[in-house]
């Protein structure tokens, strides 16, 4: 008798669960489709960011809305999605977590272009240039903690040389509702003699940002740092909408080839 309350009591409680689970309202874009929006609107981003060219931010846009066609939705369409996910972290981080590792298999399958790596540093062909970065390639930053900040470290092994120098580089998209775009990357290397160098940087509101180290006379033990999406001010409330996309993400070691 009591194996049989059992077995009746067990798929009610599964039952009452499911019916507690939050469901995500019908005029917003559903998880598995915001995945493909989110992909496509980041490779859609990386298209319109072309070094020199004039008209980024149109270019960007108009790749933008050409991706949200694709999936049936309109720029409002997605703002007000991005509001509800805004409101919903933990939502967002699982959709976010699919695509960024669907875009980390891509960039495995094509192989990382070195001539895309070498356009960030004028010595593409007095040097050589090899991506180090053991971090993530795509972030997605929030203001509030703990989403707001990214921290890195990476040790250096015998391949660093004394006279190498280096360079970071990364695309950037804000998604902002109203108020500042403040964010800052800051980096820490510190060097075989005990030398230590940093760098702060303030993330640029659209397009790509680059962080250069000057060549120093030591070889890199360690690199420390961390990417910060600033708290808003009091002016904005908490569900004001404000996210940080980085994606591509580079540290490069340059050498200077042997005369």
């Amino acid at each position: 008798m009591k194996r049989s309350r059992y077995y009746i009591i067990l798929p009610l409680a599964i039952l009452l669960l499911a019916a507690c689970k939050p469901t995500v309202p019908s005029q917003v874009i559903q998880p598995d489709d915001m995945e493909e929006v989110l992909y496509d609107y980041y490779l859609s981003n990386g298209m319109a960011i072309t070094p020199g060219e004039e008209g980024g931010n149109y270019t960007r846009e108009y790749y933008h809305r050409l991706a949200l066609k694709k999936h049936g939705y309109t720029q409002a369409d997605f703002d007000t999605s991005m509001v509800w996910y805004y409101n919903h972290l933990e939502d967002l981080f699982r959709i976010y977590e699919r695509v960024q590792h669907r875009l980390g298999e891509d960039a495995l399958a094509q192989g990382t272009s070195i001539r895309e790596l070498q356009q960030f540093t004028t010595y593409s062909h007095s040097s050589d240039t090899t991506d180090v970065w053991e971090g993530k390639r795509f972030l997605l930053l929030y203001p509030q903690a703990p989403f707001h900040v990214y921290q890195f470290r990476q040790r250096a092994d015998s391949s660093y040389h004394a006279g190498d120098s280096f360079l970071m580089a990364f695309g950037t998209t804000f998604l902002v509702q109203s108020g500042m775009r403040n964010a800052q990357v800051y980096l820490s290397l510190a060097y075989d003699n005990d030398t230590i160098i940093t760098r702060e940087y303030g993330v640029p509101p659209s397009g790509k940002g680059v962080v250069r180290i000057p060549e120093v006379d030591h070889r890199l033990k360690e690199l420390r740092g961390f990417i910060i999406l600033n708290r808003r001010d009091d002016n904005h409330v908490e569900t004001d909408e404000c996210m940080l996309f980085l994606d591509r993400i580079h540290f490069l070691r340059i050498r200077k080839k042997n005369q």
